[in-house]
């Protein structure tokens, strides 16, 4: 079988558009892959640290919420320990949020950049205290 003169190259012509083109979509895959999976970390650490905040905060049998700075420090702590280098804690506030003890921890991810420019993404965690966890009653 012979080839037509008009169709030789033509192989190598659409290599070479599609390889680079394939290079981008994978590169873009990558970035939203371990995007997603820093994300998924931020959450995790984010909300055990509000429950370990949130273990902290006192109960009054007349209802009162009384937090103190022990909460902060304890979910600060917790969160540093924890943390790859790629999250950043923002903020840590114990007290009262919807009604509920709960701590609120604020955290920034920086994406991986591979394909798209780095940036911080925020990640905002609460953790309600449930009845009966507190440090007094272990």
């Amino acid at each position: 079988m012979a080839i037509k003169q008009k169709e030789r190259g033509q192989t190598i012509a659409l290599y070479a558009i599609i390889l680079p083109l394939m290079a981008v979509f994978l590169m873009g895959l990558l970035d939203y892959m371990t995007t997603s999976v820093r994300m998924m970390d931020a959450v995790a650490v984010g909300d055990l640290a509000a429950h370990a905040g949130a273990q902290e905060i006192e109960v009054l049998p007349n209802g009162v919420i009384r937090s103190t700075t022990a909460g902060n420090a304890v979910a600060a702590t917790y969160f540093r320990n924890q943390a790859p280098s790629y999250l950043r804690l923002n903020s840590v506030q114990c007290g009262r949020f919807q009604g509920r003890p709960a701590c609120r921890v604020q955290a920034g991810v920086l994406t991986p950049g591979f394909l798209f420019p780095q940036r911080r993404i925020a990640v905002d965690t609460i953790g309600y205290l449930a009845h009966g966890v507190t440090r007094e009653d272990q």
